[in-house]
């Protein structure tokens, strides 16, 4: 009995200790017998019945997750969803239903969920040297697993998305950012902002090195140097809402469910489809996640997604529209952007005439076009994200129907009777 014990013990030891080491957890949401619910977020977590659970990892490769007397086995099966099986605290086992699921990224580089402060610029020119902002706790950077990045610089805030392919060595390789979105309040001198936003196109490399990073620019056109921030964690900042300078749009990173509260028991409203566009309307922490407030863009109900699974969206003119939408504020106040004649008919049958218009933009797709109609009044036509979304119908003139067709870069409006001819450039300006 002693041999057996002997041979059998270290097993049990090898299991154990690998559930305190993480693993590959591949992204899923399931919904399992005996009203038994599992997800998993990018941080390798699994959550069952809104809980963290402890992990075990198999030899085989098998995770299994415990919480409070349930467990939940995990097999990955590379690029196909998971096979996900529950056992109730009554040992009832069944298999669970996949209702979203991502494979996992292991070739995601050390940078992945970081936070970083800035030091200094380096400059490889003498004549400027190096350059430090006068307060490195205003200028901070958030490297998101998810491939989405979000700066605090001076008074002004950014986001955007960053890639990385470590080398031979993790701790250097090459390191880009995507186009970064960026709000445009006019911060106290001296700033470095906007030479931020300006230069990240330019990033090529970087290297780890004493517990700081350095990106290079390419063509020696400098070195922004980063130390690592322990002070904050990424999980405890709150994506921001538009009005504080968050995104207006977010853009669904996989499938996923919208909740009636920010839980993962809650009921679920909707399911959406990867690239599906959300309105932001503010975000809060719950079960130990942030959970974000939204809306489909274009109406449907409104719930709860967890922030994980979402990156700004990006507008078809290529930016990440940030900060609140005033362009229906000021069109109303006759501060437009741009005017001009657009075509116009207001009964059926009738030939295209042409109105004066107006149009205030807030960017990124977001804007007002104010047409004049010949009896004086006015017809206000909103476009976000490039699109047109409805028009200020009222009950004085009977609520009528809204519709919206595009032909090549043309949007066509329907209200009632009223017909509208909208270009493209209208909206994005240019």
């Amino acid at each position: 009995m002693k041999t057996v014990m002997k041979e059998v013990f270290p097993a049990v030891v090898a299991i154990v200790m690998a559930g305190t080491a993480g693993a590959d957890v591949p992204l899923f949401a399931a919904k399992c017998p005996s009203g038994i619910t599992a997800d998993s977020n990018t941080k390798g977590q699994v959550y069952i019945n809104g809980k963290v659970a402890k992990l075990i990892k198999r030899p085989n490769g098998q995770i299994t997750a415990q919480s409070a007397g349930v467990y939940v086995d995990i097999t990955p099966q590379g690029g196909q969803p998971p096979r996900v099986t529950s056992t109730a605290k009554d040992k009832t086992v069944g298999e669970c239903e996949i209702l979203s699921s991502k494979a996992p990224d292991t070739t995601a580089p050390p940078l992945a969920g970081t936070h970083w402060r800035l030091i200094e610029f380096q400059s490889m020119d003498d004549r400027q040297g190096i350059t430090r902002p006068a307060e490195a706790t205003l200028y901070t950077m958030w490297l998101h697993g998810d491939g989405t990045v979000a700066m605090q610089l001076n008074c002004n805030r950014a986001t955007g998305t960053w890639s990385a392919a470590p080398g031979s060595d993790p701790a250097s390789g090459r390191f880009e950012f995507g186009p970064l979105a960026a709000t445009r309040a006019l911060c106290p001198s001296p700033s470095m902002d906007e030479g931020i936003v300006a230069k990240s196109k330019f990033v090529r490399s970087y290297l780890l090195k004493d517990g700081r990073l350095y990106l290079s620019l390419m063509a020696d056109g400098g070195i922004y140097v980063w130390a690592r921030d322990g002070s904050m964690s990424s999980e405890a900042v709150l994506p921001a809402a538009p009005e504080n300078g968050g995104p207006r749009n977010w853009a669904a990173t996989t499938a996923l469910n919208l909740r009636e509260q920010p839980s993962t028991s809650s009921r679920i409203l909707a399911s959406y489809r990867p690239g599906t566009i959300l309105d932001n309307l503010g975000c809060q922490r719950a079960q130990g996640r942030a959970w974000c407030d939204v809306q489909q863009l274009g109406g449907g109900p409104r719930g709860f997604v967890a922030a994980e699974y979402l990156r700004p969206a990006i507008s078809p003119d290529g930016s990440a529209a940030m900060g609140p939408d005033d362009s229906a504020l000021r069109a109303g106040q006759g501060k437009f952007d741009s005017t001009g004649p657009l075509p116009c008919a207001f009964g059926a049958g009738q030939p295209l005439g042409q109105c004066e218009s107006g149009v205030a933009r807030a960017g990124g797709g977001y804007a007002t076009v104010v047409v004049k109609k010949p009896d004086g009044r006015t017809r206000a036509i909103f476009f976000r994200m490039g699109k047109p979304i409805g028009a200020d119908t009222s009950q004085a003139d009977g609520y009528p129907e809204f519709r919206a067709t595009k032909e090549s870069d043309l949007h066509l409006i329907r209200v009632g009777n009223e017909r509208y001819e909208i270009p493209d450039f209208v909206i994005f300006g240019g």
